[in-house]
């Protein structure tokens, strides 16, 4: 499903009937300042508000997160559903008949609905079963014997299939569905010989698994008696992708938001075993590895990870996996140090919940989780052994990015392991400049390489933040805006990228243009998000044409500075490879580019702003 299902002058009248304020007042306690809006963040912890509404943008921006965007993408992070479901949401909120779709779309939902009917109906059919004197009967002991007690199997909605061949056929059948949607709901088969088709789950223990709507969208079925497999999960449908999804987090949702904490464990039992017994932000992955998708669908609530899979060599490679992608998405994991060969519905059995929660709050954060598993494989008594560990740990140690923590860890290791810690800082030092190299070689190779110091990107950041804000908000001003700068000038920013593209509109049909065409011309969510940053940040209190002027030397100041920067690497490839002529035309390019920048910096210090930006930003890069 995408944008297409619906004309731009539908989304166009529920975006105009839904007020971005009213909207999320009915998620986030707002207060009025100013312009704007506030109050606490809905996508991450905070104790001070950051989170900013404008009513007379229709967007909103979080300053913390630097999550941002219009109404559409508020329901869209806030209910965890796509654009069009969005659209519907507004849509129904404001009493908007939703418009007929394409034939071949309304023919592709109608079959989305019909599946998740069937899902629904499957669930009250095998629930049924599971509460039946003599048929349930085998799958309530097996309850009672894993300690699963009868409201946590309701709240989840267990049910058990019955040893039949066409069980949930016949009751979908007499409910209206037709075997055809049993199969492509993935619970039945096609028999491979002749008509019909027969039950996908016989005499197993179901357990069924939603979407974060609380849809039922596949089933998990454990064998009860001998056979295998022992699990059985639903294929992939229309509806259901087991890499999108994450077993309980519609029942986890209210308890990850309230921890500010996520538990991801591997089995269906384990998230049962937890919510039953107080841990009821604990979601299990479908399969035993985490997916990208996944990862980003926890960031909606929290990005607090804390990971319980088995204590197994299988657990161990997941974990690691896990690990991996939750440092690209820069999420803060810790590992349960659990047992070996035992899971967290063991340890909540046998120890109690008690010695579990401490297991929670012990969680081991990702270096000495490494570190501990390392110590378990190496013979640390001899030399070989210690530096074996040492080895393995110079990369883990090298990717932590605090220097305190980094020096901290690299202390512990060394002290343990009986190493000369100088010895391994050089080793870490040397991985990083690795790193560091690698990520050079795969960045465009047409940008230049100079690193500017934070205090020249903070005076580039405020540069494009006052002038996107009054080109933004002040149309009368777009003409001497686009007379001022030049989109040469603007670099890589998010920020920078949105001002090029309202350069762009502006150039191609002047100042009529909305938010909401601005918007779709921006390339990622980024950008996106920077918009919406700039439609909060309120408009500069200052002479606008004085303003348009520093903020333009400034932006053309720093892209001279980089232009610099790239010459004299340049000049110095040229020297050594004996192009002197080459280079010869460089150094005069250099001279002009030299010429400017002093030029720049007395305007610059001539025109009174009161911002002190030049003492904290160009002499920094001077030095380099």
């Amino acid at each position: 499903m995408n944008r297409g299902l619906f004309s731009k002058v539908f989304i166009e009248e529920v975006r105009a009937a839904s007020d971005i304020v009213a909207v999320i007042s009915d998620y986030v306690r707002l207060k009025k300042t100013g312009q704007n809006f506030v109050g606490l963040c809905p996508f991450h912890s905070e104790n001070t508000p950051s989170f900013t509404v404008s009513r007379q943008r229709q967007m909103f921006y979080c300053f913390g997160c630097n999550t941002g965007g219009d109404v559409f993408e508020f329901i869209q992070k806030q209910e965890a559903i796509d654009f069009p479901e969005a659209v519907r949401l507004l849509a129904k909120r404001a009493h908007i008949p939703v418009p007929q779709q394409s034939p071949a779309a309304q023919k592709r939902e109608a079959e989305r609905q019909a599946l998740y009917l069937a899902g629904e109906l499957a669930q009250k059919f095998y629930q049924h079963n599971l509460q039946q004197r003599q048929l349930g009967v085998r799958a309530r002991t097996y309850l009672k014997q894993r300690g699963i007690d009868e409201n946590i199997a309701k709240e989840f909605g267990l049910g058990f299939a019955p040893d039949e061949w066409e069980g949930v056929i016949k009751f979908l059948r007499m409910q209206g569905l037709s075997v055809a949607i049993a199969v492509k709901a993935g619970l039945a088969i096609p028999r491979p010989q002749g008509g019909g088709a027969y039950d996908r789950f016989r005499g197993r223990l179901m357990f069924p698994i939603r979407d974060f709507q609380g849809r039922v969208v596949a089933f998990g079925g454990r064998m009860l008696g001998p056979g295998e497999p022992k699990y059985l999960n639903s294929p992939e449908t229309l509806i259901y992708n087991k890499g999108h999804l994450l077993y309980g987090l519609d029942r986890a949702r209210p308890g990850i938001q309230r921890t500010d904490k996520v538990l991801i464990v591997e089995g269906y039992l384990d998230v049962l075993a937890c919510h039953q017994f107080g841990f009821d932000y604990a979601v299990a992955s479908l399969g035993t590895a985490l997916t990208q998708d996944q990862l980003r669908l926890i960031k909606r609530f929290t990005t607090n990870i804390l990971i319980g899979y088995d204590a197994d060599r299988a657990g161990h490679q997941a974990t690691v996996r896990g690990l991996e992608l939750a440092r690209r998405e820069r999420c803060q994991v810790k590992i349960l140090p659990l047992p070996a060969n035992e899971d967290p519905d063991d340890v909540i059995r046998k120890q109690g919940p008690q010695s579990f929660s401490r297991l929670v709050e012990n969680a081991l954060p990702v270096p000495v989780y490494h570190f501990e598993r390392l110590l378990h494989t190496h013979d640390i008594g001899s030399l070989e052994g210690r530096i074996a560990v040492a080895e393995a740990m110079v990369p883990h140690l090298a990717g932590i990015k605090n220097l305190v923590e980094r020096e901290e860890y690299t202390k512990k290791v060394a002290q343990k392991l009986n190493l000369d810690q100088h010895l391994i800082k050089t080793q870490i030092e040397a991985s990083r400049r690795a790193q560091t190299k690698g990520a050079d070689y795969k960045q465009d190779r047409g940008q230049a390489r100079q690193s500017l110091m934070p205090a020249v990107h903070q005076a580039e950041t405020a540069a494009l933040l006052g002038l996107g804000s009054l080109f933004l908000n002040c149309p009368q001003l777009r003409l001497t805006i686009g007379d001022s700068i030049s989109k040469e000038w603007l670099g890589n920013q998010p920020l920078a990228k949105v001002l090029a593209v309202m350069l762009t509109l502006f150039e191609q049909s002047g100042s009529d243009f909305s938010l909401s065409d601005l918007k779709n011309k921006l390339p990622d969510a980024k950008t996106q998000a920077a918009l919406a940053q700039l439609a909060v940040h309120p408009v500069p209190a200052c002479e606008p044409m004085t303003l348009i002027a520093h903020y333009a030397d400034r932006i053309k100041l720093i892209w001279i500075q980089k232009e610099i920067g790239s010459l004299r690497q340049e000049i110095n490839s040229q020297n050594r490879a004996g192009k002197t002529e080459d280079s010869a035309n460089l150094i005069r390019r250099l001279a002009d580019l030299h010429r400017e920048e002093v030029l720049l910096k007395q305007l610059s210090s001539g025109r009174d702003t009161g911002s002190g930006w030049l003492e904290g930003g160009t002499r920094h890069a001077e030095k380099r």
